[in-house]
């Protein structure tokens, strides 16, 4: 179900506490942070559980709450990284002077991650004033060091329209731009009427492609498992194989508390207090990873085994997991549009129908 080649992941959220107060934060009611000693414990439970994967290499993304307010940040870097672990850092960016930078850079980080929503006027819009120019700044001050950074969109009614800007912010200041869809939970729990149609989650889609096919220079991973069945045909990668959740990875919370999924808050134990691989082989991750139980368009489509939709989302619109993805694009409006997206390609000296997005 889940690309064997994608490094199997922890993201941890080390700590809740954030110098911002985003409209569309999956996180809500922030919970204590644990000593240093059961972050190791944490770490090596990590390690134990990977050595029982099939992917080669593994990753820790280190995530809040804002990471940068936590005392043990380069700490837990440091440690990752002489195990031998991928890491980087997921952070509105808000917050990295140059000492900070070279600290990252010094703890071995490969990535780092930054939020941005749009132009200045959206994306302080839903991040609060000065946040614009501070995480551009945070942005040009890591990559003077040498450490790569990653632009990360949510993907929404409102920023939708910004597509544009980001991407022509991600060729000027990154080195990756990434894109998620909103999920109504946490803060943003009452912003379901801000989730994209199928039909507009796809002109995103193609205007998406159009970037990667035009800026080879910059990586654009496409994680989204709804777009899966179209980028096996058009030939893009590397490609996720599938919604992550139970498969590709786990989430550890401030205070132990684990997750399939970040944006799916249903515990399934406490990683302080028992082994990893134990919770993996748990009944809610167990029932997360049994595709048979998929309900609605997702449980009928042929395609489930390699895409299977976002539970996340299933959940946070409906309360179940297994239910079906309601951005699902794999009806006849969004076929037609990849159709002639597909024919445009293979003859470039016609117009592209709907490549602008």
């Amino acid at each position: 179900m889940f690309d064997p080649s994608e490094p199997f992941y922890l993201q941890w959220h080390i700590t809740d506490r954030c110098n911002l107060k985003c409209r569309h934060c999956y996180r809500d009611a922030p919970k204590p942070e644990l000593p240093a000693a059961d972050l190791d414990r944490i770490l090596a439970g990590f390690l134990e559980l990977r050595r029982r994967m099939p992917q080669e290499h593994a990753r820790v993304q280190v995530a809040g709450g804002e990471p940068f307010l936590s005392e043990q940040l380069y700490r837990v870097l440091e440690k990752a990284s002489a195990a031998g672990l991928q890491t980087r850092i997921l952070t509105n960016g808000t917050l990295i002077d140059r000492a900070a930078a070279a600290a990252v850079k010094k703890a071995g980080c490969r990535f780092v991650q930054i939020s941005i929503e749009g132009s200045r006027a959206v994306h302080e819009a839903i991040r609060g004033p000065g946040s614009f120019d501070q995480a551009l700044a945070g942005a040009r001050r890591l990559r003077e060091v040498g450490v790569p950074v990653t632009f990360a969109m949510t993907l929404s009614k409102q920023t939708a329209p910004e597509l544009p800007a980001v991407l022509a912010l991600a060729k000027e200041h990154a080195d990756r731009v990434g894109f998620h869809r909103l999920v109504p939970c946490g803060k943003g729990e009452g912003m379901a009427a801000e989730l994209l149609s199928p039909e507009e989650l796809c002109a995103a889609f193609v205007r998406i492609l159009e970037f990667k096919r035009s800026e080879p220079g910059i990586e654009v991973p496409l994680r989204d498992p709804l777009w899966r069945p179209f980028l096996d045909k058009l030939e893009f990668s590397p490609v996720m194989a599938g919604c992550s959740a139970a498969f590709g990875g786990v989430c550890v919370e401030s205070d132990g508390t684990v997750y399939a999924c970040r944006r799916m808050p249903m515990p399934v134990g406490n990683a302080a207090r028992t082994p990893l691989a134990e919770l993996w082989d748990s009944p809610g991750m167990r029932g997360l990873r049994d595709r048979s139980e998929l309900k609605g368009r997702c449980g009928r489509c042929a395609m489930r085994g390699q895409c299977g939709g976002c539970r996340a989302v299933a959940w946070a619109c409906t309360g179940d997991p297994m239910a079906e993805d309601p951005q699902c694009m794999r009806r006849p409006t969004v076929l037609d549009r990849m159709y002639l997206w597909t024919l445009a390609r293979a003859f470039p000296h016609r117009e592209e129908p709907g490549g602008g997005g």
